[in-house]
């Protein structure tokens, strides 16, 4: 994935992530992760899978729930995406987000 995002400063990160793309077997939904440029290794997934919710094909749960607020900003901070609303989780809060970016909308075409 092309898109790339600066991590220096999140805990463990050693510096830029991109933005992995793999689908929720349940649904085929997006599942986005941030991965480490150098190791390939997953830094955090920040989306989650809540089937009971209706969205738009481009549009992602994030898991405000479990993240911290630096990992919450940094694929934000991307211009990748767009808050469009807030959802019940369980007893927790989740965001909607649309996804703005061609590319990871491509790369998400592409998985499924």
């Amino acid at each position: 994935m092309p898109i790339t995002i600066d991590g220096t400063g999140l805990a463990g990160s050693p510096g830029s992530l991109r933005i992995g793309v793999e689908l929720y077997a349940l649904n085929d939904r997006p599942a986005l992760s941030l991965i480490e440029n150098e190791t390939g290794d997953v830094y955090e997934t920040f989306t989650s899978n809540v089937p009971s919710e209706t969205l738009a094909h481009d549009e992602v749960i994030v898991c405000l729930w479990r993240l911290p607020i630096s990992t919450v900003c940094a694929p934000l901070d991307s211009d990748c995406f767009k808050p469009v609303r807030t959802l019940a989780v369980g007893n927790a809060r989740g965001a909607v987000w649309r996804i703005t970016s061609s590319a990871l909308l491509g790369a998400i075409a592409v998985a499924k």
